[in-house]
């Protein structure tokens, strides 16, 4: 009976880590749409909240969540199209901010457009300047900023909401 369970305890480990592998290099293209467990998003700032602002990172003074989370943009979303490109397993790398308002407040941004787009869980992703805004999976403590440049298609933000092309070497 032991050798039964303890034959399936390692088989449950080598599928867990054979399905999760990550490649740092992922663009979030999903390669297909294939659906997955729900999508995890960033927690929503409480109404009144200021849901962005500058915060200091590894790359600078960069566009942070609440939290002080590096957000990022995706090059293939659309600007304007008020949808995300980013599904299915593209979001479990890289979850969308969201807001519970359609009224974010925003702190110390220039000219910045805020608004939102509806979020698979009901709640308001962010757009900036027309743009979905995320966070990065690999990015656990406030500063990080380990989503920049990935796949060449994830960038950081500016205070006017610009795309931040640079990375922490300034190439």
């Amino acid at each position: 009976m032991r050798r039964t369970w303890a034959l399936a305890a390692i088989a449950a480990v080598s599928l867990t880590f054979s399905s999760c592998a990550y490649d740092s290099t992922d663009s979030g293209d999903t390669g297909g749409n294939a659906p997955v467990s729900p999508t995890p998003t960033s927690p929503p700032a409480a109404p009144g909240t200021p849901v962005l602002k500058m915060g200091p990172t590894t790359l600078g003074e960069v566009m942070v969540d609440d939290g002080g989370m590096t957000v990022y943009v995706y090059d293939n979303d659309e600007v304007g199209s008020g949808a995300s490109s980013c599904r299915d397993t593209c979001l479990q790398s890289w979850p969308p901010v969201t807001s519970v308002t359609e009224n974010p407040t925003v702190q110390g941004l220039q000219e910045v457009v805020i608004d939102t787009i509806p979020a698979a869980d009901g709640t308001h992703q962010l757009t900036v300047n027309g743009r979905p805004v995320y966070r990065y999976k690999d990015d656990n403590e406030p500063g990080d900023a380990f989503g920049q440049a990935v796949g060449s298609v994830w960038w950081t933000l500016d205070s006017a909401g610009n795309p931040v092309t640079t990375t922490a070497g300034g190439e």
